[in-house]
């Protein structure tokens, strides 16, 4: 939860004006790693494109403490974005 509220933040930020929304939030495990898998909808600031926040969005470094957002993919949706993120545990 407290990377959940330090993501929200970073992303208003990042980008000002737009409104994010957690849709799901799922554990996620691999042999070596743990984490989460989360995924946010977005509805970009007036003025801002989809493909603008995705490029803004895929090239920043996440500053969460203790943890490392290992991917990011982002999608058009009915005007606005779906952006699924790897969070795992550093």
């Amino acid at each position: 939860m407290m990377c959940q509220r330090r993501l929200l933040r970073e992303l208003d930020r990042l980008l000002p004006g737009g409104q994010w929304r957690v849709v799901q939030e799922r554990p996620w495990f691999s042999l070596t790693f743990s984490g989460v898998q989360m995924t946010l909808s977005c509805t970009p600031a007036p003025g801002r494109g989809p493909q603008e926040v995705a490029a803004i969005l895929e090239a920043h470094e996440f500053t969460l403490p203790g943890r490392i957002v290992a991917d990011i993919a982002v999608e058009e949706a009915d005007g606005g974005l779906v952006v699924v993120l790897l969070v795992l545990e550093g």
